[in-house]
């Protein structure tokens, strides 16, 4: 599939995602769950963006901090390809983290506060990325 193809069919993507959005935004605004639905879709839409590009070339792969905590810290880390429309993609993963941000402190989010450490380094593995997070015991 031609990198056109793919931009066309995930810009279709996009665009009925929004349209969905807006419509169950309209019915069910107002609710802790409802809020959560928009972002787990979001969030997927995050993912099949980045899963558009299969991972041969661990070269050409980057990972960004996405979410946020209650207590604050990234919730999580996606990789990308270095291929894709990269802002784009990294101004997508910000506006889900904004509208984290707003939901945790407008729902009173809690979470573990555990600090999520960011990956070492990133593998391919059967055509897609891995983040990898290497353990090395540390003298104190």
């Amino acid at each position: 599939m031609s990198t056109t193809t793919k931009l066309a069919f995930l810009t279709g993507i996009f665009t009925v995602l929004i349209v969905v959005m807006a419509c169950e935004k309209q019915s069910m605004i107002g609710s802790p769950e409802a809020e959560s639905l928009l972002l787990e879709r979001l969030h997927d839409e995050i993912d099949s963006l980045a899963a558009a590009y299969p991972c041969d070339d661990v070269t050409n792969w980057r990972f960004t901090p996405i979410g946020e905590k209650p207590c604050g810290g990234p919730a999580g880390y996606i990789a990308y390809s270095a291929e894709m429309d990269t802002a784009g993609f990294l101004n997508k993963v910000e506006l889900y983290t904004e509208r984290q941000r707003a939901y945790n402190i407008k729902w009173n989010a809690v979470s573990d506060c555990m600090f999520l450490t960011p990956p070492s380094r990133i593998v391919c593995e059967e055509g897609k990325a891995k983040l990898v997070r290497d353990t090395e015991a540390t003298a104190e």
